[in-house]
C-alpha cells in the first residue's frame, strides 16, 4: 500500500518516495509519497454548529463500528510501526472507542461564560508514539469545536492517520473538514509562511517545537506546543506498600517502551526505603516479557527509529556518574529496561527527557531535599507524582512543584478520559486544559 496526501478525500501524489521501516524487524512493506506545492483553501465557517455536531456524533458512532471491524489490522500495523507491544495499543484502542461513545460530553467541557469560536484551519503535527489515541481524541475534539483539521503524521507511523481520514471523508459533510498532509518539513514551513493555517498544535520534540514556534511567530500564526516531559516520583518514608510502588513504577516507565511524554523518568525515594525499593524494582523488571511487539504477552519491544542512539549516550554518561547501571543492553532498536542507581546531581539523564525504558532512582533525606533537587534539575513541567501517607508532606509538595499535573497516591499514567491535559515550562504552554477548549477561541460578549 502506498500512503499519500489526502485533500478533501482526493489523493495528491508526491514525487518523493520513502520506505517505512519497522523498528523491531527492520522489514518494510509500505511507501510514503510526499506532496509538494499544496493549495490549502481558506477556512470556511460552519453555518449551524449545533447541526454539524449532531452529524459528527453520528459519524463518530459509524466510525467506531468501522474501527472495531478493522481493529486487528490496525493494531498489527501500529505495533509494527512503533515497535511498542500490541498490549498497550489494545488499551489505547479501547480508550479511543470509549471517547467516541461519549463524544457529546465535549459540550460540557466548553466554558459557559464565553462563546467558543473555532480556531479555523488547524494543523495538528503528531508525534510517532501512540498514534491511535492521540489522533482519535485530538481530531474529533478539533472537529467538535468547528475547525477544519489538517493531520500531519509522523513519517514513522503514518498508517492509522491515513485510515482515519479515508474513513471520515466518506461522510459528505466532513469531506472539506478533514485532511491528511503527508509532506516534508520544507512544505509544512511554506504552508505556515503563506498563512494556510490559523493555528498550529505540535506534539514533536522540543527541538522541533522551538523551530516551529519561531516560524509561526514570524508568520503571525498562533502556535501551541505539547512537547516532551520529564516526570518524577517522590516516595516518602510513610509510603505503606513498596510492593505496589514497584509495580506502578515499572509499568509507568516501560509502557510503550517508555516513549510517552508522561512516562516516569526518575524516582526520588526516602533513604530508609531505597534498598528495598531497588530490589523490588529489579524483581519486577526481571519478570517482564521482551519479545516481538505483535505478541500479546510482550511488554517491551523496540524503540522508534532514530531514538536509541541518544538513549544509549545518556546512559553511558550516567554510568560515569552513578553507583551502578543495572540491566542495560542494546540490540539495534531494542533497549532493555534499565535502572540507573543513585546518579550524582550532574548526570545529564536527570534533566533530559529520554524516550526509552530507562529509570534513575536516587535516595533523598526527606521531601525538602526532593523539592530542592527538583527545582535545580527539572526544567520540564508535565507531571509529578507523590506517594506519601502524610497529608502534610503531599500538600507541601503539591503546592510547590511546578507542573501541569500532580498525582497524589495515584497511578501516574492512568489519567481519566476527561481529565485536563497539558504542561508548563519546557513541556508546553498554558498548563492543563481540555483539548476541545484548547482548540477553540474564547469570545466574551458583554451586553
Amino acid at each position: 500500500m502506498t500512503i499519500t496526501t489526502l485533500l478533501a478525500g482526493r489523493a495528491v501524489h508526491g514525487g518523493v518516495r520513502k520506505k517505512i521501516v519497522y523498528p523491531y524487524s527492520g522489514s518494510s512493506s509500505r511507501f510514503l509519497q510526499y506532496a509538494r506545492d499544496l493549495s490549502i483553501n481558506p477556512y470556511e465557517r460552519i453555518n449551524d454548529l449545533s447541526e454539524f455536531r449532531s452529524k459528527l456524533l453520528a459519524a463518530a458512532s459509524a466510525f467506531r463500528t468501522r474501527f472495531s471491524a478493522e481493529q486487528n489490522g490496525i493494531l498489527d500495523t501500529v505495533a509494527q510501526e512503533t515497535g511498542s507491544p500490541i498490549h498497550y495499543h489494545i488499551e489505547d484502542l479501547r480508550t479511543s472507542q470509549n471517547f467516541l461513545d461519549k463524544l457529546s460530553y465535549l459540550e460540557k467541557l466548553l466554558p459557559k461564560k464565553y462563546i467558543s469560536d473555532p480556531k479555523g484551519n488547524v494543523l495538528l503535527i503528531l508525534s510517532a508514539n501512540e498514534p491511535v489515541i492521540v489522533t482519535t481524541i485530538l481530531v474529533f475534539s478539533s472537529l467538535f469545536a468547528g475547525n477544519t483539521v489538517f493531520i500531519k503524521p509522523s513519517a514513522k507511523t503514518p498508517t492509522y492517520g491515513y485510515f482515519f481520514v479515508k474513513e471520515l471523508v466518506k461522510f459528505p459533510f466532513l469531506k472539506q473538514r478533514i485532511h491528511y498532509l503527508l509532506t516534508d518539513k520544507k512544505e509544512i514551513g511554506r504552508l505556515i509562511k503563506t498563512k494556510s493555517f490559523d493555528f498550529v498544535l505540535s506534539f514533536g520534540s522540543r527541538t522541533t517545537s522551538k523551530k516551529l514556534a519561531i516560524l509561526c511567530a514570524q508568520s503571525e500564526v498562533e502556535f501551541l506546543q505539547e512537547s516532551e516531559g520529564n516526570d518524577w516520583v517522590y516516595i516518602d518514608k510513610t509510603c505503606e506498600s513498596l510492593g505496589e510502588m514497584s509495580k506502578i513504577i515499572v509499568e509507568s516507565f516501560t509502557r510503550h517502551n517508555g516513549q510517552m511524554c508522561n512516562s516516569v523518568r526518575g524516582v526520588m525515594v526516602h533513604s530508609s526505603l531505597y534498598d528495598e525499593l531497588v530490589e523490588r524494582l529489579k524483581n519486577r523488571i526481571s519478570d517482564l516479557s521482551m519479545a516481538s511487539p505483535q505478541l500479546l504477552d510482550s511488554r517491551v519491544g523496540a524503540l522508534i527509529l532514530g531514538t536509541p542512539a541518544r538513549a544509549k549516550a545518556l546512559t553511558e554518561d550516567a554510568a560515569q556518574r552513578a553507583e551502578n547501571v543495572w540491566n542495560f543492553s542494546r540490540n539495534e532498536n531494542v533497549i532493555t529496561p534499565t535502572l540507573i542507581l543513585n546518579p550524582d546531581d550532574d548526570a545529564l539523564i536527570i534533566s533530559e527527557s529520554v524516550f526509552a525504558p530507562i529509570l534513575w532512582v536516587k535516595k533523598v533525606k526527606n521531601h525538602f531535599e526532593a523539592l530542592s533537587f527538583y527545582h535545580k534539575r527539572n526544567k520540564h513541567g508535565l507531571g509529578f507524582s507523590i506517594f506519601s501517607g502524610d497529608k502534610n508532606v503531599s500538600t507541601y509538595l503539591a503546592n510547590r512543584i511546578q507542573a501541569g499535573r500532580i498525582n497524589i497516591n495515584k497511578y501516574p499514567l492512568r489519567n481519566g478520559l476527561w481529565d485536563p491535559l497539558g504542561g508548563v515550562r519546557l513541556s508546553g504552554y498554558g498548563g492543563p486544559g481540555y483539548w476541545v477548549e484548547k482548540l477553540s477561541n474564547r469570545k466574551y460578549i458583554k451586553r
